[in-house]
């Protein structure tokens, strides 16, 4: 099972499934992305409020045992499920490791201007002409994505209204989260994970040049492996094959190889059931 990035969807996974035709990947848009509906958030929210979430897709689906493969906001969900819940086996994860923190004070302040902004509405959508002009917002973002990669993204993660084509995302998901866990807390988190984690970190993304905070996260986990990449934080799909070859060769020993394996797209909305 795959979990993408924040404000990815489920389509960030195809090329590494192209990469891996004997690997069944069942790829999912979280809440607020792609095609699900919106995470149900009254005033403010938190990554915690995931869990239940996908607690429950696990539940539905009622397999014996999970792998996860997440990259980004997917795989530091990923860790923070297997910290809680025996059914995940193994971790595959791509250029994540534990949340973003803020200190205790820190806390305090975001619950204060949740609390100031309690009457505030987000942001509207911005409207684009054509799909051509959306997609290449993409190419210039936060995280650089080639023309290709961002064209595959927006064909499941864009829509159509009467003033333009727009970003489909939960545009709640741009407000800054109301609470963040301490660095001890993430520690501690990642200390309670007991399966093995394979972590493959991306040379020119901001994690892949982190030093003293990964290093102690590094520290908590009973089973680890590393990789390094080169490329940035999309290299999965931008340079997917060496990152498959690696994947496989961590699936090999452990998976049932099936003559016609293939990826899924699964749409999960607020209550954990699949739209489609």
């Amino acid at each position: 099972m795959a979990l993408h990035g924040f404000l990815d969807n489920a389509f960030s996974f195809k090329p590494l499934s192209g990469e891996l035709p004997d690997v069944e990947i069942w790829a999912l848009d979280l809440p607020g992305h792609g095609a699900s509906a919106p995470l149900a958030m009254v005033d403010g929210w938190s990554i915690t409020q995931w869990l239940p979430v996908l607690g429950r897709l696990l539940d539905e689906l009622n397999w014996e045992r999970y792998t996860l493969l997440g990259h980004s906001l997917g795989a530091i969900l990923a860790q923070m499920l297997a910290a809680f819940d025996p059914r995940i086996e193994r971790l595959i994860c791509l250029d994540a490791l534990g949340p973003l923190t803020d200190t205790d004070d820190g806390n305090l302040d975001r619950l204060r201007r949740n609390y100031q902004q309690r009457q505030a509405k987000p942001g509207g959508r911005r409207y684009y002409a054509t799909p051509d002009a959306l997609w290449q917002v993409r190419v210039g973002g936060r995280f650089p994505l080639s023309h290709a990669s961002a064209r595959m993204l927006s064909k499941r993660g864009v829509g159509l209204g009467d003033s333009g084509w727009y970003h489909r995302y939960d545009r709640r998901l741009r407000q800054d989260s109301a609470w963040r866990m301490t660095e001890n807390q993430v520690q501690a988190l990642l200390g309670r994970i007991e399966c093995p984690l394979d972590l493959a970190l991306f040379e020119d993304s901001p994690l892949g040049r982190a030093s003293s905070v990964l290093d102690g996260r590094l520290g908590c986990i009973a089973s680890l492996s590393l990789a390094r990449f080169g490329g940035g934080h999309h290299a999965h799909m931008e340079n997917p094959a060496p990152i498959a070859h690696w994947i496989n060769t961590l699936l090999e020993p452990h998976s049932s190889i099936t003559a016609d394996s293939r990826a899924q797209a699964t749409d999960l909305n607020a209550s954990g059931e699949d739209e489609t």
